[in-house]
């Protein structure tokens, strides 16, 4: 396993914390190694991105590196969703909807929501999904809309190979901190359907047509308990958890993730 980190005191920080001395950790940017490192047989690698304003050439990159690892290799990628790194216009330049209410200028300002998808075209390029509409910014949406705009490039880089094509595995939109999404794919024989059989039998098997939300608020550890012991929480409880503005019902996600969900704890030894 290797780990390959940018940032130096982050990559100090990972050699403190490795578990085991067998993982490399490296100090470089991802792209560099990829280039200059030959990858003899089939490898996992997880495209870790958080800066928003380099969308376009991360997810240039993820695409092009279909073509250049083995077959049988699985690619993963996570990208910023956050609409709101794509800027905040001046107050005075945008109309306001509220409530189904419009303010008088609605005809000659976009709102913010327009504004974003302007932005958002503007810093895709040719990567941006046609028919993609403002609701597409919002925060419940903005991960879908990003989550195109990755597929596209997926889909135009696979059709200059004959010997490989792709087949989507898992895709996620969730927010700790702030809005992120993934997705992850298997680079396979063009002719071979056995991996895609396998992978559309998995239990938590998505597209980025339609990712998995995982979005569950902070929980004390008896909200947890109650929840993993209890067919019916919510009466048990006696209240609802607070939904975010991914809109899905926490209750749900949480019966369908805990087992993976992760869980802290002060432990002392």
């Amino acid at each position: 396993m290797t780990c390959i980190e940018t940032e130096e005191q982050v990559h100090k920080r990972q050699l403190f914390n490795r578990p085991v001395a067998s993982i490399e950790c490296v100090h470089r940017s991802l792209e560099d190694y990829l280039d200059e490192t030959d990858l003899d047989s089939p490898a996992i690698i997880w495209f870790d991105y958080t800066e928003p304003k380099g969308v376009t050439a991360q997810i240039e990159r993820f695409a092009r590196t279909i073509g250049t690892v083995p077959i049988g290799s699985i690619l993963r990628i996570t990208l910023n969703a956050n609409p709101e790194s794509l800027g905040k216009p001046d107050p005075k330049e945008i109309s306001v909807e509220a409530e189904g209410e419009v303010s008088t200028d609605r005809a000659q300002k976009p709102t913010t929501q327009e504004w974003r998808l302007a932005r958002f075209k503007e810093r895709l390029g040719s990567l941006y999904p046609s028919g993609l509409s403002a609701d597409g910014m919002t925060q419940k949406n903005y991960g879908k809309s990003v989550l195109r705009a990755l597929k596209l490039a997926v889909e135009k880089e696979v059709l200059s190979f004959r010997d490989r094509r792709i087949v989507w595995a898992l895709a996620t939109h969730y927010a700790d901190g702030q809005a992120m999404v993934t997705a992850a794919l298997v680079v396979c024989q063009n002719e071979d359907d056995t991996v895609e059989e396998l992978v559309t039998g998995w239990e938590f098997y998505t597209t980025t047509d339609a990712p998995h939300r995982l979005d569950l608020p902070a929980l004390s550890t008896l909200e947890r308990l109650t929840m993993e012991s209890n067919a019916d929480a919510r009466v048990k409880m006696g209240f609802e958890l607070p939904k975010s503005a991914m809109g899905e019902n926490p209750l749900e996600v949480f019966q369908k993730f805990y087992r993976i969900y992760p869980h802290f704890s002060r432990v002392e030894l």
